[in-house]
């Protein structure tokens, strides 16, 4: 049934499989995974289908990925490399680092770049015609790649499914497509309960007595408002076990931290923020800090329909990027993590192919400024720049606008 619903992916899915185990040969194999709910429950999956191989793995936490990072992680390192729910876009410069002896998969769900190099492997639905941002979540991806390796993988079913309500896949009522399989899944194993309140499913978790929505938040708010402190090794942990009681006071804190800090953001908008023709954009400079920079893009995400913001403009947040990376050490760019978000009623024309997605118009602006777009939507994406181009970032999104080609769109 399941090659009945996209053949060309399976076959995809059964080649990057067949060519892992065929290059896993007891070789170190380093994992570098996003620290939201979808990255971490992607490492999940990941290490259980490691551990299951017996093979030795190191699991690598990044926000983003960019030249520095990939330099760095593949200067000190050899063997494979498996980046997952990031990459996609990065897929040349990964390609370039990845060194003769070494091999590198992608398995991701954002917009990719296809390659052709024998040492590396994209497995991606979006190179096959599905949109990662609806359909699939990067741990249903990791999931079904998993379960063609060791059908212990079943048993972790509710941490695909997991993921998945963490990038809201369920946010059209539940969970569609490829996501819906391994609802499927955990439903019939006996982990998930679906449960229907108002319009909406809500899948709960039998093992934590939670319900997936509520599970993932906390999972994201670890891994992103905990980023520096390593709260993704604590999510990574709960997927197992729970949230303990220290577990959740920490939570909380993190919780509490990021929205005072949201309140006092929200306040200096309130007088205004800067806009061009198309755009209207904000930079929290170091204001966010000690907070990971994915929560900028949660900040976006929060206030993108709020009074003071242009319904009909695209809404564009900067936050700079520590040096420090926990699992990396210290890097010595000095670069800025760009949010991207559409209100409402521009998102409605977005998707209704009006207006041009931030999944063409930021990795084009990126391109004119040097910059090195990954994780791109539609309706949300992100890219990373050098400190100080944040006008000249902008501008460039305008001239992308105004590009005579792409009005058509």
């Amino acid at each position: 049934m399941e090659y009945i619903v996209n053949g060309r992916f399976y076959d995809e899915v059964d080649r990057a499989v067949k060519t892992f185990l065929r290059e896993e040969d007891g070789r170190k194999i380093t994992v570098i995974h996003h620290n939201d709910a979808d990255g971490i429950c992607s490492a999940v999956l990941q290490k259980v289908m490691l551990e299951e191989l017996n093979v030795d793995y190191e699991l690598i936490c990044v926000e983003k990925v960019y030249p520095e990072i990939i330099d760095k992680i593949h200067r000190e390192r050899d063997g494979i490399f498996i980046y997952t729910d990031l990459g996609g876009l990065a897929s040349g410069i990964i390609a370039e680092k990845t060194g003769e002896d070494c091999y590198s998969f992608i398995i991701d769900h954002h917009p990719a770049k296809d390659i052709q190099k024998d040492n590396v492997t994209i497995l991606d639905p979006e190179l096959a015609g599905i949109s990662g941002d609806v359909f699939i979540s990067a741990s249903t991806l990791n999931y079904i790649f998993a379960q063609r390796v060791t059908e212990k993988i079943r048993d972790y079913a509710y941490v695909a499914l997991l993921g998945a309500v963490g990038d809201y896949h369920d946010r059209y009522g539940g969970v569609l497509g490829f996501d819906r399989y391994v609802l499927s899944e955990s439903v019939s194993l006996n982990q998930v309960e679906i449960r229907i309140e108002g319009m909406k499913e809500k899948y709960y978790i039998k093992k934590f007595g939670e319900y997936a929505d509520v599970f993932s938040k906390r999972l994201t708010t670890l891994g992103s408002v905990g980023y520096l402190k390593k709260g993704y090794a604590d999510g990574l942990r709960a997927c197992f076990d729970g949230f303990d009681e220290k577990m959740m006071k920490k939570v909380k804190k993190l919780e509490e931290m990021k929205q005072k800090k949201f309140r006092e953001e929200i306040e200096r908008l309130n007088n205004g923020m800067n806009e061009t023709e198309s755009i209207q954009w904000f930079s929290v400079d170091k204001r966010f800090d000690p907070m990971g920079v994915k929560t900028i893009g949660e900040f976006c995400q929060q206030i993108k329909d709020m009074s003071f913001i242009n319904p009909l403009k695209y809404l564009i947040g900067f936050q700079d990027i520590p040096k420090a990376v926990p699992d990396l050490g210290l890097l010595e760019c000095d670069c800025v993590k760009v949010s991207a978000r559409a209100p409402s009623t521009l998102e409605r024309m977005i998707l209704n192919g009006k207006v041009p997605g931030y999944d063409f118009l930021i990795p084009k602006a990126s391109e004119l400024v040097g910059g090195y777009a990954d994780a791109t939507h539609k309706i949300a994406a992100a890219t990373v720049i050098h400190k100080g181009r944040e006008e000249d970032f902008v501008n460039a999104m305008e001239e992308v606008l105004k590009n005579e080609d792409f009005k058509a769109c």
